[in-house]
């Protein structure tokens, strides 16, 4: 026992004596110029170490410092660029006889880093991260100076023996980091919670490492954390990664981004490396469920990354959305040209629900970026997408009863209101657009296009549709136009063609109206200044122009209104059988003027073997109203329509006033001026047979001022 005390006593003793020798024989602080000397060395900038460096001795042998601060350069706001409260380096104690400062572990506590930018761009880690700084002086003058140092020291007695540094790992703990923008102070970035790890390394060995940050800038919240091992090259100008994980979240006052977790279980600069991702979280009112993958390539001289095989899902669920959950996926292959700032994508597939494209597009991420698309489609529905279309057979009959007082005395209390909101262009402002869309076939609800052909552009802000053509029932569409979002409100104009189309369909499709029929073209040049529901209606302008040919208008028999109204002024029986309610015609044509929510009818014809009509009046399609007057001339016999032949109503002109909401209108016959026709008609047949009687043409004036003055 007494042995065993003795041996360790001999221990403690020797372990003392080698203590005191090496507090006796080496003092720290003459490593204070060395590490000012490198630090300006390799940064440009100054090093201030507040307070002593002194040994420390658990848990490992080395040296601690406090107060240790690398200063900013001149005109940023604060003082400093790095401040430790503590720092402590373990060193081996052997090498230090040999003048080798061989550093363990580097540990930095509360380390507080102010980044900052200032107006002109100008950050204070520009010198850091410059190759040569400004105020050192060049290899040459270097490697001169070298070796003039050198022969000096060489004439010299006695020589010193320079110092030798190296460093193992570093631990940083708690640290916390600022970045700020002068231009943007109110969007001060600040990283808490810093923690960096990483162990022991030497060139071309795997050295492991971790990390953790925890960030608030304004509302935003998030937290990263990662870990895995890298490998440097000799010159430390190349590097691989290993077994690479990160994890983190995110939150702002809308979003809730729960989890987002990278994997990366192989990186060699100019190699294939396969990677995962995944985002799981909420973002605004809908679930996001995000996962992708695809092979990552990075060239030797890094200025080119490629992606290859990317393989994206997501699906999104919400109350708000058209389809819930709605899928979508995009595939590809992916090429940044960092020094070009050039991104392509190629072999696209886009898809969203059962709406897919396929093609390229490229993106330049330039001062002003621009976006180029080439896409196709086969058979695409968008209903899904779009909000359900009213359905008329849904009104009941207490509703039309109760709109009828209204239609009557042509109110416009109800229509709805519309909103006067514009919509939001800005972001048409700050980028460049030029693309073609090509679609095989195309649904919007009841409306259907095949061979749709879209061709776009967007400079500064102008929008222009140079090519819109398409094939829709038994027709072709064929169209431009413009809209101006650089100024407020924004302002557009359209010119369209539609030749050889059935009409039917087309209204029934865009406003569920089916009262007109008839093959044939139309033209539309409009106009206006203003997106919004209310300017639009208010503000558009220009013409409409229809021509039809064997068409019917369907609503409305004028055939049997005639017929039904001669005969109550005759007095004679109605005819109470209510017949196809329906107007053939051969030929039919109209032009409208839109100007200030209202379309003008000035030049309206319809033709068929029995009549002659012509329309005249206005279509107010803010209130929804109509107020217009057809006239109708009969030119054949009522026979072909189903009823008896009325030839004392030939060649005299029958006005129809019809008037009240544009889906129910009420149509009247305005029989006084049928009278009136009537009567003059057969005044003018008598005036002809006194003429031949009447030899006084003083007399003949005289009775043919009398007579017309009747009327």
């Amino acid at each position: 026992m007494k042995k065993l005390l003795l041996v360790i006593v001999i221990i403690v003793a020797v372990i003392a004596a080698g203590i005191i020798t090496l507090v006796t024989v080496v003092d720290p602080n003459q490593f204070k110029p060395l590490i000012v000397e490198q630090t300006k060395k390799a940064t440009g900038m100054d090093v201030v170490i507040g307070g002593d460096i002194s040994w420390q001795f658990f848990p490992a042998i080395g040296f601690q410092i406090d107060d240790v601060s690398l200063k900013n350069p001149a005109r940023f706001q604060r003082q400093n660029l790095l401040h430790v409260s503590h720092l402590s380096i373990d060193v081996a104690v052997m090498p230090l006889l040999d003048k080798e400062l061989d550093i363990g572990s580097i540990n930095l506590d509360g380390a507080d880093i102010q980044i900052e930018t200032l107006r002109d761009g100008t950050t204070n880690l520009d010198s850091l991260l410059s190759q040569q700084p400004a105020n050192q002086p060049s290899d040459a003058a270097q490697t001169a100076d070298t070796t003039a140092d050198t022969q000096a020291q060489t004439d010299a007695a006695p020589a010193k023996q320079s110092w030798q540094v190296r460093v193992a790992g570093v631990d940083i703990r708690a640290a916390r980091v600022s970045v700020l923008n002068e231009a943007q102070p109110e969007n001060q970035l600040t990283l808490n919670d810093v923690n960096l790890t990483i162990s022991a390394f030497a060139p071309n060995q795997w050295t492991t490492f971790s990390w953790s940050i925890q960030g608030k800038r304004v509302v935003q919240h998030f937290s990263v954390a990662g870990e895995g091992e890298f490998r440097l090259s000799d010159d430390y100008r190349h590097y691989a990664l290993r077994q690479i994980t990160v994890k983190g979240s995110y939150q702002d006052k809308t979003n809730d981004v729960r989890s987002l977790t990278l994997s990366l279980p192989k990186f060699d600069i100019g190699q294939d490396a396969p990677f995962e991702v995944a985002v799981a979280g909420k973002l605004a009112e809908n679930e996001v469920d995000f996962t992708g993958k695809g092979t990552l390539n990075l060239d030797e001289q890094y200025q080119h990354i490629r992606v290859s095989g990317l393989d994206t899902q997501l699906k999104l669920t919400g109350a708000q959305l058209p389809i819930s959950p709605l899928p979508v996926t995009l595939q590809g292959n992916v090429e940044m040209n960092l020094p070009a700032s050039q991104l392509d994508l190629n072999d696209l597939t886009f898809k969203v629900a059962d709406v897919a494209l396929q093609g390229k597009t490229s993106l330049h991420l330039g001062a002003r970026p621009a976006i180029r698309f080439r896409l196709k489609g086969d058979q695409i529905d968008l209903s899904p997408f779009l909000p359900p279309a009213p359905d008329a057979a849904n009104s009941t009959p207490a509703a039309t009863a109760a709109q009828a007082p209204v239609m009557a005395d042509n109110s416009t209390s109800s229509a709805p209101s519309a909103s006067a909101q514009e919509p939001d262009l800005t972001a048409l402002k700050g980028f460049d657009l030029d693309g073609t869309l090509n679609i095989a076939g195309l649904k919007a609800q009841k409306l259907m296009l095949n061979n749709l052909g879209i061709k776009v552009s967007l400079r500064r802000g102008v929008l222009t549709l140079s090519e819109l053509q398409a094939d829709l029932y038994q027709g072709h569409l064929q169209g431009k136009g413009v809209l101006n979002a650089s100024v407020t409100p924004a302002t557009y104009q359209m010119q369209q063609s539609l030749q050889g189309i059935q009409i039917q369909p087309v209204l029934k499709a865009l406003a569920d109206n089916d009262r007109l029929e008839g093959k044939g073209s139309v033209e539309l040049d409009l106009r206006g200044q203003g997106l919004s529901e209310k300017r639009l209606k208010e503000n558009i302008g220009g013409t409409v122009n229809v021509q039809l040919q064997d068409g019917a208008i369907n609503g409305i028999n004028i055939a049997q209104m005639i017929r039904q109204g001669y005969a109550k002024l005759k007095g004679k029986p109605l005819d109470d059988t209510e017949g196809v309610q329906k107007t053939d015609f051969s030929a039919a044509s109209a032009t409208l003027h839109l100007n200030q929510g209202v379309a003008t009818i000035k030049e309206s014809s319809l033709q068929s073997p029995l009549l002659r009509v012509h329309t005249k009046g206005d279509v107010n399609y803010i209130a929804q109203t109509v107020d217009v007057v057809v006239r109708a001339s009969i030119v054949g016999t009522l026979k072909g329509q189903g009823g008896k032949d009325i030839n004392e109503l030939k060649d005299v002109t029958i006005p129809i006033q019809v008037k009240g909401n544009w889906t129910q209108p009420k149509y009247k016959l305005v029989f006084d001026d049928v009278a009136k026709q009537k009567v003059q008609k057969e005044l003018d047949r008598g005036l002809d047979k006194l003429d031949d009687k009447i030899k006084d043409e003083r007399t003949k004036k005289a009775l043919n001022k009398l007579l017309k003055g009747l009327f």
